[in-house]
């Protein structure tokens, strides 16, 4: 009678176990770890392989990787917008007649994207900026010229932070990327917001140190170690780094003299806060719109508000 008593008392602590269990695993906390969600997951596939056949389709054919505007995803197609006219796209890839705009059918992509191919991409800082008339915006943040700052109210500021740093650290597209954050923005405020840790991720104390992270670490394969795109192209005949984004807020940029220091042409620093004369400027708006002023990429809601 004890056994069975003992026995009964046993199998419902272990059913009251896994239930807890279960409902941890499906609390928002949890499922705010867990990564990108699904559906965000599957968009970004969809742009790593479009980006995987340009870098593969280009170097079989001997030529440079087009410098990227922006890439759009608009459910059943994928559009690159080019910074120069280039009528010569890879296929699966076709490019309108003035050879400014490269476009392909996301089920074309899903049937010829190697996907279990080694190769990579070396747009890995490409990042979804947010949404256009429905239309999914993301622009490749390595591009840029210098430090871009974000600015607007603080809380906003921090959202979008954290929703761009998750999708480099956590999404497919982001494979040769690394981000780190140095200082005050390696604060739990900062990182608690982050979701899935990744080894994509470091943090730095300060500007020496956040320097040394992946200073000798070199993307890929060789077959694409000779092409150039944007302002990388003064390195064309060097290995291509893996890109490199710095996180700072605007005291630390201002205090360790970000300003005047010499990144790699495939770094990018992402200031948090307002710092004047800043070349680009992201400024989140109250009603969820996002202003990229030189930039110039219309944003209707940013990625901090897709959920």
């Amino acid at each position: 009678m004890l056994e069975s008593i003992a026995l009964c008392v046993l199998l419902g602590l272990l059913l009251v176990g896994a239930a807890l269990i279960r409902r941890s695993r499906n609390s928002p906390s949890e499922q705010a770890r867990s990564g990108l969600s699904g559906a965000h997951r599957k968009v970004l596939e969809t742009v790593a392989l479009g980006l995987r056949a340009v870098a593969v389709g280009r170097a079989q054919g001997g030529r440079p990787l087009p410098d990227l505007q922006t890439v759009v995803h608009s459910g059943q197609r994928l559009t690159l917008r080019l910074a120069e006219a280039d009528t010569r796209a890879p296929a699966p890839w076709t490019s309108d007649v003035s050879g400014k705009e490269w476009s392909v059918e996301t089920k074309d992509l899903r049937r010829t994207g190697n996907a279990g191919d080694a190769l990579t991409h070396p747009y890995s800082l490409t990042v979804t900026l947010g949404l256009y008339k429905g239309e999914r915006t993301l622009v490749d943040l390595s591009r840029l010229s210098g430090p871009i700052a974000l600015t607007g109210d603080d809380d906003d500021v921090l959202s979008l932070a954290q929703a761009l740093i998750s999708e480099v650290v956590s999404g497919p597209v982001g494979t040769l990327a690394t981000v780190v954050l140095v200082g005050s923005a390696a604060t739990p405020s900062v990182t608690d917001g982050l979701g899935a840790r990744s080894a994509r991720l470091h943090t730095a104390t300060g500007r020496g140190e956040a320097l040394a992270v992946g200073e000798n670490q070199v993307s890929g394969p060789s077959a694409l170690h000779t092409l150039f795109m944007g302002r990388d192209r003064a390195g064309a005949n060097a290995p291509t780094h893996a890109r490199r984004l710095f996180v700072v807020t605007a005291a630390q940029y201002r205090n360790e003299r970000w300003g005047e220091t010499p990144l790699r042409g495939t770094d990018t620093l992402l200031v948090l806060g307002y710092i004047p004369a800043l070349e680009w400027n992201l400024r989140v708006r109250a009603d969820g719109a996002l202003d990229t002023g030189r930039l110039g990429v219309p944003i209707d809601t940013h990625i901090a508000r897709l959920g």
